[in-house]
């Protein structure tokens, strides 16, 4: 007779199954392991590629301002435009406002740079930080044909001024004049809904963005665009980013001018004045020496009201920019210790050079380039 009891089943005995885990535990440390150093490559690569793409963005965007700086000023150059202190309004929701000269400090973190108050006609100035980065400044306009002096025909008023050739000038259009008393003003034209060339030969000026008393003892007038360039470019050592301002404070989309960023993981910037001092050389463009933003070419001096001060900021042919860029997170010290000091203009003399101290477990790059600027195009004659 055959017995339907089921077959006697056997588990695991208490052995097997420590040996199996303890395989298990060899193999998953096995797999950790490899995810650990597989996961610190990637994040290596990563913010190795963050540092690049932002550093690259960054001199990007400054190099883009730098190469236009001085558009719609430099022709400017022997008709008191260059070099001169400009006044300008601009409205708020609530009231008219002065920015230029600026009526209180700047903002951070341009309060600390020792930019001026008064902003002074000039395409580019530097102002040193010391240790800290640099502050950039940039002054520029965007005219859609009209770059050469504006004569003026008969004496203005408080909102128009009369001219004798209204050719390339938009509605919308800012109006630099140089002013019967040595200084400038900035005036804004009236706008229409599409920017649309200016017809006849009085131009109606918004009086809400322009001064009180308008251009009335203007003498010449320069057409600065629909958007000219009045910025200051540094970096956030809160955020490590790179930052703009505008220090003409045009309110954006309804909102209040504020602090801009452009480009993250920025932690230093510095820069340097390409100059033109031998006077015996016939090359007016020739780079004779690269001279740092001190002393005699501090922004303290170059903005003074003296002629040697005018004299420098004609003899600023080019200017080079060093830009470091760090990457977001930083590298466990297993996988990586950089460098404690960062050289920057390590091709130039020893005086000319700068030290940036860095993180061990952070990444950088650094992005240096000349830039011409516009000035160097200009000559004491026509």
């Amino acid at each position: 007779m055959t017995s339907t009891a089921p077959a006697r089943q056997r588990g695991f005995s208490l052995i097997e199954l420590m040996v199996g885990m303890v395989v298990s535990m060899l193999c998953m440390l096995a797999i950790m392991d490899a995810f650990a150093v597989y996961e610190g490559k990637k994040r290596t690569t990563t913010t190795g590629n963050d540092a690049q793409q932002n550093g690259s963005y960054a001199l990007y965007a400054l190099e883009r301002q730098l190469r236009t700086a001085g558009a719609s000023i430099v022709q400017g150059y022997n008709y008191g435009l260059w070099g001169c202190p400009v006044t300008a309004y601009t409205t708020t929701t609530s009231s008219k406002l002065q920015t230029l000269p600026a009526q209180s400090a700047l903002p951070s973190p341009f309060t600390s740079s020792g930019w001026p108050l008064t902003t002074r006609l000039v395409p580019v100035l530097i102002a040193s930080g010391g240790s800290n980065s640099d502050v950039i400044g940039v002054v520029g306009g965007n005219s859609a044909l009209q770059v050469f002096k504006i004569a003026v025909s008969s004496t203005p008023s408080a909102s128009s001024v009369v001219v004798g050739n209204s050719l390339g000038i938009m509605t919308g259009d800012y109006l630099l004049g140089t002013l019967s008393d040595g200084t400038c003003s900035l005036a804004h034209l009236t706008s229409s809904s599409t920017a649309t060339q200016v017809s006849g030969t009085t131009l109606a000026l918004d009086t809400a963005n322009s001064p009180a008393t308008g251009l009335q003892t203007a003498t010449y007038l320069f057409d600065a665009g629909s958007t000219p360039t009045f910025t200051l470019f540094g970096v956030d050592s809160s955020t490590n980013s790179l930052v703009s301002y505008d220090l003409l404070q045009r309110p954006v989309n309804g909102q209040a001018a504020a602090v801009t960023p452009i480009a993250d993981g920025i932690v230093q910037i510095k820069a340097l004045y390409g100059v033109h001092t031998n006077s015996s050389d016939t090359s007016a463009d020739q780079i004779d020496a690269w001279v740092q933003p001190t002393g005699n070419w501090s922004i303290a001096t170059l903005t003074a009201s003296t002629s040697a001060a005018a004299t420098a900021m004609g003899q600023i042919k080019a200017i080079r920019v060093a830009i470091v860029a760090q990457s977001r997170l930083p590298e466990r010290s297993s996988d990586y210790i950089g460098k404690s000091k960062l050289p920057l203009f390590s091709d130039l003399d020893p005086t000319l050079q700068y030290t940036v101290n860095t993180s061990t477990q952070y990444r950088y790059k650094v992005y240096d380039t000349t830039i011409p600027v516009r000035n160097a195009l200009v000559v004491t004659h026509y």
